[in-house]
């Protein structure tokens, strides 16, 4: 290259790097905000999806009163308390706070924990809190917020029922053993005047509040409760089998389908079931649901009565299964609502109209067919059980106190993905209406699994 050349050429090569440099800096500047513009589209996306729920949840909110953001705040906040002994209940604020046997804040400070004493007749045995141990006072500042302001002979309100609610003084702050984790929570005693009324509870679940909950104006007196001599007519003992077919039926296909559109996955395929897990493939699932949709199965059920509403007509809670071989191959929940108003009017013959079916809940079925439950599920009928009913806000609609077996694994948290599911429970307040029950806060999770389980071999 000629010298006289050399300074034009290193102006266009200077230009040159300087568009580029141009160009780089205003794609930065025309990058979104939340990141690449894959991202950005997934983002965009959720956020539509978000308003979209939360203006359908809006609607059905105007469209039933009882739903309406009024209801849950009058409802909560509460936690699950257990019966302890004759004179005590136990109550977690905190669980899964932190690992049993990992070397953590509350042996860390030097503190010993003090076992407390347990009755000699152990109570509520679904909640598992019969092993408690007091904290050293050392370790009281690495415990939540709530634990630290929450001060021995403090009154809380203790929810016996949906009409009778009494007085408790928090006794002593109390660990909680669950599983492979620590619960955090309190032992409260239950005052000399208040021991008649909570001996004479038929029930060991109970809810319980720092505050009382401000009734309605006007209060609605709807008697809730359970319907304990509620006795169904063969008649309408046929209708219900009627019904939980056809609706288990249905469930049935929906379930295949979805099996079937996702089973090419790139994440279905790396979840493969091992050969030696006891659960059958997708491929044997499918060919039990062709049983069950020929109405193969073998139904057995259970049917509990409850006045929930204010219209004071009965709804039939029904845990069902079907099995196929002796095998449980599907699970199923289902409320009905009767058509006669009072439990007596049976006596007099069969209701002039069937029951109607409001809802169900199958999801424990989607989770066998995924291996994401222990292999003992449906062995009984105790996949979910109602506990209690409250009324706290008296306006006549029921909360509920469930005890439900979990649908969930822990593979979700483990990096072994062919491990086998881990059980779980979980005991949680409801606002029961006639479209399924809507959970309220502070539910309480028990992991299930032993000791020993959760050490490292």
């Amino acid at each position: 290259m000629r010298r006289k050349n050399r300074k034009w050429a290193a102006m266009a090569v200077g230009l040159y790097l300087l568009v580029m440099w141009s160009a780089y800096r205003w794609s930065i500047g025309q990058r979104p905000a939340d990141g690449p513009i894959l991202e950005h589209i997934q983002h965009e996306e959720m956020r539509k999806f978000k308003e979209r729920r939360a203006l359908e949840a809006e609607e059905d909110a105007k469209a039933q009163p009882h739903l309406a953001e009024a209801r849950l705040n009058a409802a909560g906040p509460a936690f699950v308390a257990a019966r302890y002994d004759q004179n005590h209940i136990v109550f977690v604020v905190a669980t899964n706070t932190e690992s049993r046997f990992s070397a953590s804040p509350l042996m860390r400070s030097g503190g010993k924990p003090t076992r407390v004493s347990a009755p000699a007749n152990p109570a509520a045995p679904l909640a598992g809190l019969q092993e408690l141990w007091e904290p050293d006072s050392q370790a009281l500042h690495f415990f939540p917020a709530i634990v630290q302001k929450t001060q021995p002979g403090e009154q809380w309100i203790l929810s016996l029922s949906a009409t009778t609610t009494i007085p408790v003084a928090i006794e002593r702050t109390v660990i909680a053993p669950a599983g492979c984790s620590l619960g955090m929570g309190f032992l409260a005693s239950i005052p000399p005047d208040q021991q008649h009324a909570f001996a004479a509870s038929g029930h060991d679940y109970f809810l319980v509040r720092n505050a009382a909950v401000a009734p309605v104006d006007p209060p609605i007196a709807a008697h809730i409760g359970e319907l304990p001599d509620w006795k169904t007519p063969p008649s309408l003992a046929h209708e219900i089998e009627q019904q939980l077919n056809q609706r288990m039926q249905q469930e049935v296909s929906d379930i295949d389908a979805r099996l079937l559109a996702n089973a090419h996955s790139p994440g279905a395929s790396a979840a493969e079931l091992p050969v030696g897990n006891a659960r059958p493939r997708l491929r044997e699932w499918i060919h039990a649901d062709q049983g069950l949709a020929r109405g193969e199965g073998a139904l057995d059920y259970d049917l509990h009565a409850f006045h929930l509403t204010p219209d004071g007509a009965p709804r039939l809670y029904v845990r069902a299964r079907w099995k196929l071989n002796d095998a449980p191959a599907f699970l199923m929940t289902a409320w009905f609502q009767a058509e006669w108003p009072k439990p007596e009017s049976q006596k007099a013959g069969s209701p002039d109209a069937p029951p109607v079916l409001l809802w169900s809940d199958s999801s424990w079925s989607l989770a066998m067919r995924q291996g994401e439950t222990p292999a003992s599920l449906g062995d009984r009928l105790d996949f979910q059980t109602i506990l209690n009913e409250f009324d706290a806000d008296s306006d006549g609609w029921a909360e509920l106190l469930v005890h439900s077996y979990d649908i969930q694994s822990d593979q979700t948290q483990s990096s072994d993905a062919h491990s086998p599911a881990t059980a779980s429970t979980t005991i949680a307040p409801y606002l029961y209406t006639d479209k399924g029950l809507v959970p309220l806060k502070m539910a309480f999770h028990r992991d299930l699994q032993s000791p020993e389980s959760c050490l490292d071999p």
